[in-house]
């Protein structure tokens, strides 16, 4: 594992903004995984996981943390098993199990690695599918040590898994089981879910959706009812295409992305939670 010091972190993150970090590693190898574990031990810092840099917008300093990324990105099948490791860029999955007739396009347009969307059970609204919903089981690092850990014991919700409450877990690999379709449906279907992201969702410098609503309704449509879709700061606005989006208008920093945040939640009373992770410079949460 090798490890740098002082990486900027602006260019791996898909909103463009952040400052750098003290030291940042990819792991290739599970050795790499057990040795970044060790580092941050012995520095007392905390080791933060980024995926493909999505939801997640970095403090504009330098962020005092071991920073890391899996780059295992392997697929292989078994049967109807799919395992794949945790690096593997989703929309690039998708389409390339399209062709062996596995139908992952629920997930189409879903920004970001396997392992972040296992981490975060990615998908659709509160009302669809999301990925748990192939999941068997997922590999990965915890507390000391390595475990397969079943689809039930992962807690799996919308939008949440255990390993959001778990300290510094790292998913090493994931095994889905996925359905059957014939090719040509799949990516006929493909086609029309990712037009209809590009006409409803932003594709500029976002980091993908900030709030998750407390309930069934949407959280773009609770910051349209309370009249806060022409919220700003400075150089963060809310996107005109959907509301649950922050846009970076080319210069903007953490702290207008924060401002942003704390506006609109203070204005619904129905309550929203922040699904985005804001990391200050010490390494902990903002939210």
């Amino acid at each position: 594992m090798d490890i740098q010091e002082n990486v900027s972190l602006k260019g791996k993150t898909t909103m463009r903004i952040g400052g750098t970090a003290k030291y940042y590693a990819d792991l290739s190898a599970k050795e790499d995984v057990e040795a970044a574990i060790k580092f941050a031990k012995e520095n007392s810092i905390p080791l933060i996981m980024l995926g493909g840099g999505s939801n997640t917008i970095f403090a504009d300093g330098e962020i005092n943390a071991l920073v890391v990324r899996i780059a295992a990105s392997e697929v292989s099948i078994d049967g109807s098993l799919v395992t794949v490791e945790a690096a593997k860029n989703l929309p690039m999955l998708i389409n390339e199990l399209a062709a062996d007739g596995f139908d992952l396009s629920p997930f189409t347009g879903i920004l970001g690695t396997v392992g972040g969307a296992v981490f975060g059970n990615a998908g659709q609204g509160p009302k669809g599918i999301w990925i748990d919903s192939f999941i068997e089981s997922v590999e990965c690092f915890v507390d000391g040590s390595w475990k397969t850990m079943e689809k039930q014991e992962c807690a799996f919700e919308y939008r949440e898994s255990v390993f959001k409450k778990l300290n510094s877990p790292i998913i090493w690999s994931v095994n889905l089981t996925i359905p059957k379709k014939d090719p040509e449906e799949i990516t006929a279907e493909i086609g029309r879910l990712l037009q209809q992201r590009l006409d409803t969702q932003p594709h500029v410098k976002t980091a993908g959706s900030c709030f998750k609503a407390v309930g069934d309704t949407p959280a773009w449509q609770l910051i349209d009812t309370a009249g806060l879709r022409e919220t700003k700061s400075n150089g963060v606005h809310i996107s005109e295409k959907h509301a649950n989006f922050l846009i970076n208008d080319g210069d903007a920093t953490f702290e207008d992305a924060v401002n942003v945040v704390k506006t609109i939640d203070e204005g619904i009373s129905e309550g929203l939670e922040v699904e985005m992770r804001f990391v200050k410079e010490d390494g902990t949460l903002e939210f």
